[in-house]
């Protein structure tokens, strides 16, 4: 009986916290991939590895970056031409001057927002560091989803590089459903991006 009653604790306790799935769309009913949905009432702990915003084919890659208040990212350039890392953002404003390789040391994210970057030798490198103030951060898949540890009530905030008003906007919504919920988001076209992933890069 004991071992009956430990199980239905167990389970009881799993079902209470089971990840929810969360999808968002835009107004074309279409997924929106790269968002970045941070759940303010999770706390987590910043990650010992170092995060990577590489740079191949021109492109930041990943184009969205998801990381915790003080975590380290590193920014190797994989391309066989210089680049010069930028941003002016209030987070974090700093620079990394022409350069090639992986030999640069890692920068310090030590304030909670979002990081817009950019190199000063090709205009149409953009990429995004969203730092969460340690609390569960994630961004949705190709198919516009991620799975939260989130339960009906709890809230959220939502960015997405797509928003009108502004690419450092966030949005604020409240989780309806334990196990399923959409998004619609009325939203500026989608940003073409090439899959690097269909690329084999000089470099390995």
């Amino acid at each position: 009986m004991r071992y009956l009653l430990s199980l239905i604790c167990v389970f009881s306790l799993q079902s209470a916290w089971a990840d929810m799935t969360l999808t968002v769309l835009d107004q074309n009913g279409l997924p929106v991939e790269d968002s970045v949905i941070i759940l303010s009432d999770s706390p987590v702990s910043t990650p010992e590895s170092v995060a990577v915003m590489n740079q191949i084919y021109s492109s930041f890659v990943p184009r969205v970056l998801v990381i915790q208040k003080n975590q380290s990212v590193s920014f190797p350039n994989s391309d066989d031409i210089r680049h010069h890392v930028y941003s002016f953002s209030i987070p974090k404003a700093f620079e990394i001057k022409l350069y090639k390789g992986k030999e640069i040391p890692p920068v310090v994210f030590d304030t909670s927002g979002i990081v817009v970057l950019g190199c000063n030798i090709h205009d149409s490198m953009i990429g995004y560091i969203i730092i969460a103030d340690n609390t569960f951060a994630a961004k949705t898949d190709k198919d516009g989803k991620v799975r939260l540890p989130a339960r009906k009530g709890d809230k959220i905030s939502l960015w997405t590089e797509r928003d009108m008003e502004s690419v450092t906007a966030m949005s604020s919504f409240n989780i309806t459903s334990d196990t399923e919920q959409s998004i619609k988001l009325d939203l500026l076209p989608p940003i073409e991006v090439e899959d690097h992933s269909q690329h084999k890069h000089n470099n390995g």
